[in-house]
């Protein structure tokens, strides 16, 4: 094996009884795809920084889809919230009407987010 520290000569560690300390050996397991990668750790770093960027990416849309789903929540519980206070009030003064939440701005920020 050639070694990056030995200007890419023969590596005398690599064929040692343990091996080269700095010998790697990496397994993808996807569902589209498998793959296992061996070599020097030197230069399997930059690829292994590579893909451990591609998944963060990934997470981090995803956690930004579920922190739009939590305030999307929050925001239906307050206008609920605001309603059910309503409603006692309504009752409190002695008027029968339905006091129901009012989610018009919640259905234009929707509406907006469809046209982009």
């Amino acid at each position: 094996m050639n070694c990056p520290f030995r200007n890419f000569e023969e590596c005398p560690e690599h064929s040692k009884k343990g091996g080269c300390a700095f010998w790697l050996s990496y397994t993808v397991n996807r569902p589209n795809a498998e793959a296992q990668v061996e070599g020097c750790a030197v230069t399997l770093t930059p690829l292994l920084l590579v893909e451990n960027a591609h998944y963060l990416g990934a997470v981090a849309g995803e956690v930004s889809k579920v922190g739009a789903e939590v305030s999307a929540g929050r925001c239906e519980a307050v206008r609920n919230g605001e309603a059910t206070r309503m409603q006692l009030l309504t009752l409190a003064s002695g008027q029968r009407r339905l006091v129901q939440p009012d989610y018009s701005a919640t259905l234009k920020l929707e509406a907006a987010q469809v046209k982009e």
